[in-house]
């Protein structure tokens, strides 16, 4: 999950799954999104799918830093799966899942897409360059 906005790196390039160029913002997501395109249960993906701020007042803000309400986010891969399910996928580093920061930031995911009808949400762990 990443800040909406932020100034960082793209990386275009033309997914065959979803019939149009996509963007991500690392190496590690077009790493994963190698991997989605081709897995043969994946219809379709999205990626950097904004979060709706509408909806933050519905999270427990338990555990969860005030500012992070205040901050306009996006999930990794939203995931469409050939059978009709779909699934939520946030990258991390194996760092990252020792940084409170970053656990607090996966948490807000998770609490943010569990009232929907995301049928999972997973923690993809990640090594540079490796999926």
């Amino acid at each position: 999950m990443e800040k909406a906005g932020t100034k960082r790196r793209d990386i275009h390039f033309k997914s065959d799954k979803n019939g149009i160029v996509v963007c991500v913002h690392s190496r590690e997501a077009r790493e994963y999104a190698r991997y989605l395109e081709a897995s043969a249960d994946v219809a379709s993906y999205e990626a950097g799918t904004v979060l709706d701020p509408d909806k933050y007042p519905f999270i427990n803000t338990i555990g969860i830093r005030k500012e992070y309400f205040d901050t306009q986010w996006t999930s990794d891969f939203v995931i469409h799966f050939t059978d009709g399910r779909t699934g939520i996928r946030e990258l991390t580093n194996k760092d990252g899942l020792s940084k409170r920061a970053a656990i607090e930031k996966l948490e807000f995911s998770r609490r943010y897409w569990s009232p929907t009808k995301v049928a999972e949400w997973k923690i993809v762990v990640m090594e540079k360059g490796e999926c």
